[in-house]
């Protein structure tokens, strides 16, 4: 008996790595050195211990070319699930600098399509990694009797940091990020990008 599962209903993260992370990374801790230095206090959100710009960076013409690569992974995703053609695709971005025993606690993006986090600097594995929760475990009325945890009983899954690397994802998707327990700061650009018509 042959017995095949249906994937109903996903909850998708996708995910990319820019080949030349290494300059591009390099470029962005400039600007963003100085924009910490500009306003060394940031603003709080769901940051833990850590400082957060503005969420401003699409104006700020330092911060074009991670503004555009973000812009076109989006639209690129939007194509992939057949969103309708000709949609304008605007965001915010800001910077999150984690020291050392920083976090992010559990949130949402609300009014976005999309959500997303870029990597410029870190120390993994220690420096914390993104997590989601599973936003059906709210309405779920009964344990599992599990061995090991699956993507199908887990009630969060983690996502590894890597420099140079972006995750999107859903902006209805309930996400944090784990403590960091390296001796270096983690350093991130994230962002909410809405699809709209002409």
């Amino acid at each position: 008996m042959k017995i095949s599962p249906q994937s109903l209903f996903p909850s998708l993260v996708w995910s990319t790595l820019f080949d030349d992370h290494v300059d591009f990374n390099n470029r962005l801790l400039g600007a963003i050195r100085l924009l910490y230095k500009n306003d060394p206090r940031g603003v709080l959100n769901s940051n833990v211990r850590g400082w957060q710009s503005p969420n401003n960076l699409q104006h700020l013409p330092e911060f074009d070319e991670i503004n555009l690569r973000i812009l076109q992974v989006c639209q690129r995703i939007g194509e992939s699930i057949h969103f309708k053609p000709n949609l304008v695709y605007q965001h915010q971005a800001w910077v999150n600098i984690s020291p050392p025993g920083a976090s992010n606690k559990i949130h949402y993006h609300a009014n976005c399509h999309f959500s997303g986090v870029y990597y410029v600097s870190l120390k993994a594995p220690e420096c914390g990694s993104i997590f989601f929760r599973d936003p059906r475990v709210a309405s779920r009325m009964i344990t599992y009797p599990i061995n090991e945890l699956s993507e199908f009983t887990a009630e969060e899954i983690q996502m590894r940091p890597e420099q140079g690397r972006m995750y999107v994802f859903p902006g209805w998707l309930e996400h944090g990020v784990e403590e960091n327990r390296s001796d270096r700061d983690r350093i991130s650009i994230s962002f909410n990008v809405l699809a709209s018509p002409r």
